[in-house]
């Protein structure tokens, strides 16, 4: 499992700067990045080399903040690479609630992140498909 990173900020330009100036200033790099519209505020949730410095950091600059556990599952990098993860978390019944994926190299590696109600079964499900579980970015 992994720690996101979530900060929560008004709907308005600049604010994905603002995240991302903070975070540089801070000598963290962000790895993965989903940007979420919910109205009049937006969600940014990011893996980062170092989650703790991260929320710290974001948080001395002002912004609200949270940690979330998330599990990242590499797949192949090709046409029906996620077919074998979701088959493998549909058949232990689990939901998944969030997932956003990158690719890590073309054509070889693509990443998954995923958060469900049972992080732990979800990760045995994909480890027995066969599918990697990656603790470190």
């Amino acid at each position: 499992m992994y720690d996101e990173v979530s900060v929560f900020a008004e709907n308005k330009p600049g604010k994905l700067s603002m995240v991302a100036e903070v975070l540089s200033k801070a000598g963290i790099d962000i790895l993965a990045m989903d940007v979420a519209d919910e109205g009049q505020y937006g969600v940014f949730k990011m893996l980062t080399v170092d989650p703790m410095k991260a929320r710290e950091a974001l948080a001395a600059a002002g912004m609200t903040t949270a940690l979330t556990q998330v599990t990242c599952i590499e797949i192949p990098d090709q046409p029906g690479g996620l077919v074998k993860l979701a088959n493998a978390v549909e058949k232990t019944g689990i939901n998944l609630t969030q997932a956003y994926g990158c690719i890590l190299e073309r054509g070889k590696r693509a990443v998954f992140v995923v958060k469900g109600d049972n992080l732990p079964a979800i990760e045995a499900a994909v480890t027995a498909a066969g599918l990697t579980v990656l603790n470190k970015l």
